[in-house]
């Protein structure tokens, strides 16, 4: 799966994932929000693990995305702010 993590207005990350055969652009441009980071996602031991970039957005994944992620499978469904 592929995903992108946006920053609201608050300050707040938002991730959406989504399908392979979608563009990470055609996903954020539905979003008003700033684009932080994409990439692919996968589980690796039961873990969520982010890594990669979307060249379409000209951005990477950063290490901490896949944690953010995970928190919010793991029933912590607040939207997280970015430190």
């Amino acid at each position: 799966m592929k995903y992108v993590m946006l920053r609201l207005d608050g300050g707040e990350l938002l991730p959406l994932l989504f399908p392979e055969f979608m563009q990470h652009s055609h996903i954020a441009q539905s979003v008003p929000a700033t684009v932080v980071s994409a990439g692919h996602v996968h589980l690796e031991d039961g873990k969520i693990i982010a890594r990669g970039a979307s060249s379409s957005l000209d951005v990477v994944s950063r290490e901490e995305d896949g944690g953010i992620i995970q928190a919010y499978f793991d029933g912590q469904n607040v939207i997280q702010q970015e430190l």
